[in-house]
């Protein structure tokens, strides 16, 4: 065979992956910046053409091209265009055109938008009996295993990062809505190395629902002592390791994701369903019994608490633990 073809066939179903992986969400990659990557082209043309056995010249094609493809999908960043530099809580009684919410049943809407965006906390306010967390976790790590006083922490450790943070929260009497999410759309740049950690706190007192959008990111969010009622991940090439306790009765967990590591810890004196759409998935199900297409443990029909678990996800690892 002439390399020639294995040459023009490797390149193609590498730029075939990407179109994969981005129409996965495993990666969010611009085409348009397609451009950037003219020096790994030229590479490929150099190897090409070096007077070398045909096998080595197409083990370095492809070692280049996997280096590439790693760094790809390693390297999220965060873009924007601008932002607006402030201190501390601002009131602003009006609608957001950026959040879907009703303002309406809401008593007031506050933005925090603060020089040191590194640190972010929420005043507890007595009363409070749900709380809904919106959280964006594209790139770096995010942990979540500490109570507070106050209603939510956050401190970022990468202060650059950071700043592409916006905060807010909406108030009622007895509710509250958290929103922890990126100024702007997440794209690719390949010259990005600092990704950081993120530190989460929440009050024990409120009944959580948690909405967390994870790119290529690490979460390890240990759930345990909060009233957790619904827990809602979407992710792409994420590493996502949730532990959820029994202090509420009927816990729903609904992950959705691309190429991820999965594990999910859940307590083994409460009931479980699991419903499963994946693809190429390795999975690991110990003391599940797999019941009219459902994964149930024995004891799901007699637990006085219950947790559902429905998981779609494609090229995946995902392990159930009952601790």
């Amino acid at each position: 065979m002439k390399f020639r073809n294995l040459f023009w066939g490797i390149i193609l179903i590498f730029v075939g992956t990407l179109a994969i992986l981005n129409n996965l969400d495993v990666i969010d990659f611009a085409w348009s910046k397609l451009w950037n990557l003219w020096p790994i082209f030229l590479m490929l043309w150099g190897i090409s053409i070096l007077p070398i056995k045909n096998g080595i010249r197409l083990g370095l094609v492809i070692v280049t091209l996997g280096f590439t493809m790693y760094y790809i999908t390693s390297q999220a960043v965060y873009t924007e265009s601008e932002y607006i530099t402030g201190r501390g809580w601002h009131n602003q009684n009006r609608n957001d055109d950026d959040d879907d919410d009703d303002e309406a049943d809401y008593d007031s809407t506050y933005l925090y938008d603060s020089v040191d965006r590194t640190n972010f906390l929420i005043p507890f306010t007595e009363g409070l009996e749900t709380a809904t967390l919106k959280f964006d976790a594209v790139a770096g790590s995010y942990i979540l295993k500490n109570s507070t006083r106050n209603l939510c922490t956050f401190k970022m450790s990468d202060s650059e990062m950071a700043k592409y943070y916006k905060y807010s929260v909406k108030t009622s009497r007895e509710d509250a809505v958290i929103n922890i999410g990126t100024k702007h759309h997440v794209n690719f740049k390949l010259n990005h190395r600092n990704k950081g950690e993120g530190i989460l706190r929440i009050n024990e007192d409120p009944v959580w629902i948690m909405d967390i959008n994870a790119g290529a990111a690490a979460i390890d969010f240990n759930m345990d002592q909060f009233k957790v009622k619904k827990l809602n991940v979407d992710a792409g090439a994420a590493d996502i390791n949730v532990t959820v306790g029994d202090k509420y009765p009927d816990v729903r967990i609904n992950i959705d994701a691309g190429a991820s590591d999965i594990t999910v810890r859940i307590p083994e004196g409460s009931g479980c369903k699991v419903k499963m759409g994946t693809f190429l998935a390795d999975k690991t199900l110990n003391g599940f019994d797999k019941v009219n297409g459902r994964y149930v443990t024995p004891n799901y029909e007699d637990a006085e608490n219950t947790i559902y678990i429905d998981i779609d996800s494609a090229v995946s690892s995902l392990k159930i633990v009952r601790y």
